[in-house]
C-alpha cells in the first residue's frame, strides 16, 4: 500500500510541503541574533526582552437592576475577581497570563541575572526571543565550547527559559547542534539529566552558584551524551529495520481518512530521505545513523497544520519526544 493509490489531487498539496525542507537552527523564527551581546543587559536590549511585568487586578461588569426614583434601570456594575490577577507587560499593556495573587513575578533581568557569570566562564550569547500568548514565554540560548563526536563537530547549547504566565519556573536545558546539518539532539534518560531548575535569589553568592551548577550539569551531560553516541554507533540497525520502525512511528491504516494516510506516507518518505542523507554515509547500518536521521526529521519538521510557534522549536523545548522514543527502540535492538 503506497501513496500512488490516492488521487493525485489529494496527494499534491501535502507532498509539495515536503519539497526543499530547509535545515535551519531550532530557534529560527523565534529568536533574534544576540551574538554581539557581551552581557545580559545588552542581550535583553537587542532581543526586546528588557520589558517589565506587573500584576493587575481582574474585574468584570454585570447588569444589576437599580431604582432611579420610581423607575427600574439596568446598571453595569463592576465586580472584582479576588482569587486571580493578570500578569501584564507594562510597555504594551498586553496580558501575558492569569495567575494567583501570590504568584511571584520574575522579570527577565532578575530571572537571568546569573548569565553574566556564565559569560565570564566562556559561554556566548546566541539568540533570545519569545513565544506563547503575547510572548509570555521567553528564551535565551548560549553556546559553550564545541566538541567532536564520532568525527562530527557539535556546538553545545544552553537553552534558558522563563515565563510570565505561571507555566514554568526558570529552567536550563542542555542540547547540542550537529554543525554540518543543524540537527538538534536532546537526550533525556535516567542518569543523563538534560534540564535543571534554578531557584532565584538576588545574592551574588547565588548567582555564582547558579552559574557553577549550570556548567557542571552541562559538563556531566555532555560526557554522558558523547559516551552514549559512541555506544549507539556500535549497534547494528539496518535500513530495513529503520523502514519498519518508520512505519510503526507513522502507521497507515486503511480505515483512516485519506488525508491521514497520505500525511503518514509522506512522513515515512521524508524520514527515509533523512536516513539516506549523504552526511550519514559514515554510519551505515548503525544505531547512530537511525538517531541522526530522526534528529534531522524532528529538528526540521514539515508543518502540515498552521502553528504559531515553529514545530522544530516546539519539539526541542518539549525535549524531542520522537528522538527519545527512537533512542529506546534502537537501544532495545542492541
Amino acid at each position: 500500500m503506497g501513496i500512488l493509490q490516492f488521487n493525485s489531487e489529494k496527494v499534491a498539496p501535502i507532498a509539495s510541503r515536503f519539497d526543499n525542507v530547509q535545515r535551519t537552527v531550532f530557534t529560527d523564527g523565534v529568536g533574534k541574533d544576540i551574538t554581539s551581546a557581551g552581557n545580559l543587559a545588552q542581550a535583553l536590549e537587542l532581543s526586546g526582552l528588557n520589558y517589565k511585568v506587573e500584576k493587575f487586578p481582574l474585574q468584570f461588569t454585570q447588569p444589576v437592576v437599580q431604582m432611579m426614583g420610581d423607575k427600574q434601570i439596568m446598571v453595569q456594575t463592576p465586580y472584582a475577581i479576588k482569587d486571580r490577577v493578570a500578569t501584564v507587560r507594562t510597555d504594551t499593556m498586553q496580558s501575558l497570563g492569569i495567575v494567583s495573587p501570590n504568584y511571584e513575578i520574575l522579570n527577565n533581568e532578575d530571572a537571568f541575572d546569573f548569565l553574566d557569570s556564565l559569560v565570564e566562564e566562556g559561554a556566548h550569547f546566541e539568540t533570545a526571543g519569545s513565544y506563547g500568548t503575547n510572548g509570555a514565554k521567553n528564551i535565551i540560548t548560549m553556546s559553550t565550547e564545541g566538541m567532536n563526536i564520532l568525527g562530527d563537530d557539535y556546538k553545545p547549547y544552553l537553552l534558558l527559559q522563563n515565563s510570565h504566565d505561571g507555566s514554568r519556573a526558570i529552567s536550563i536545558s542542555y542540547v547540542s547542534i550537529r554543525i554540518f546539518c543543524s540537527n538538534c539532539l536532546a537526550r533525556a534518560r535516567k542518569g543523563m539529566v538534560n534540564e535543571i531548575a534554578i531557584r532565584h535569589s538576588s545574592s551574588m553568592n547565588h548567582k555564582l552558584e547558579a552559574a557553577r551548577l549550570t556548567l557542571m550539569g552541562q559538563k556531566q551531560y555532555l560526557e554522558e551524551f558523547k559516551k552514549e553516541c559512541e555506544e549507539y554507533a556500535k549497534i547494528d540497525f539496518s535500513e530495513n529495520q529503520f523502514f519498519e520502525m518508520a512505519k510503526e512511528l507513522f502507521p497507515v491504516h486503511a480505515e483512516d481518512k485519506d488525508i491521514i494516510q497520505i500525511r503518514n506516507l509522506c512522513q515515512i518518505d521524508y524520514l527515509m530521505k533523512c536516513y539516506k542523507a549523504n552526511d550519514l554515509d559514515n554510519f551505515t547500518n548503525s544505531g547512530i545513523r537511525a538517531l541522526q536521521a530522526v534528529a534531522d526529521f524532528e529538528s526540521h519538521p514539515v508543518a502540515l497544520r498552521t502553528a504559531k510557534t515553529p514545530m522544530g522549536f516546539t519539539a526541542v523545548i518539549n525535549g524531542m519526544p520522537l528522538l527519545n522514543r527512537v533512542y529506546d527502540i534502537v537501544g532495545e535492538a542492541a
